[in-house]
């Protein structure tokens, strides 16, 4: 499956990250429907898109898995009643700082970060606000 996003201007595949991301949103009982990352390297902007279905696919279970992956959260905003519904907020974990976007139509996750190291990080903010804006 592919996202059907678009990039920002200049942003070039990264499947090597692609694939990356996919093998580590498998686990037990999940099926990793796709991945795509991007970026500008030279920028240092990224981007990665992953979506997945299977057991654990709500918006707990999703909280539960970024605080296991010891990021630094902030301005969480998630569904208030039950589990469908779109999850935004802010993470950090050094030397990378972006925000995040998860789709829960359970049992299926879209999930979209773009995030930046301390390069460029407010030319890589401005141009992950359009495609992190594209996840709806």
């Amino acid at each position: 499956m592919a996202s059907g996003l678009t990039p920002p201007a200049g942003w070039q595949a990264l499947p090597e990250i692609a694939t990356a991301v996919g093998a580590a949103a498998r686990a037990e009982g999940v099926t990793v429907d796709g991945a795509e990352a991007w970026g500008e390297p030279a920028m240092g902007c990224y981007a990665a898109w992953v979506s997945l279905h299977g057991d654990g696919a709500t918006s707990q279970q999703v909280m539960k898995g970024l605080e296991e992956a010891k990021l630094t959260l902030e301005d969480v905003v998630k569904p208030e009643l039950g589990d469908d519904g779109l999850i935004t907020l802010g993470f950090e974990r050094a030397p990378y700082r972006g925000h995040l976007r998860v789709r829960v139509a359970a049992p299926a996750l879209t999930v979209l970060a773009c995030f930046a190291n301390a390069r460029e990080p407010a030319a890589c903010e401005l141009a992950c606000a359009p495609l992190l804006g594209a996840l709806k």
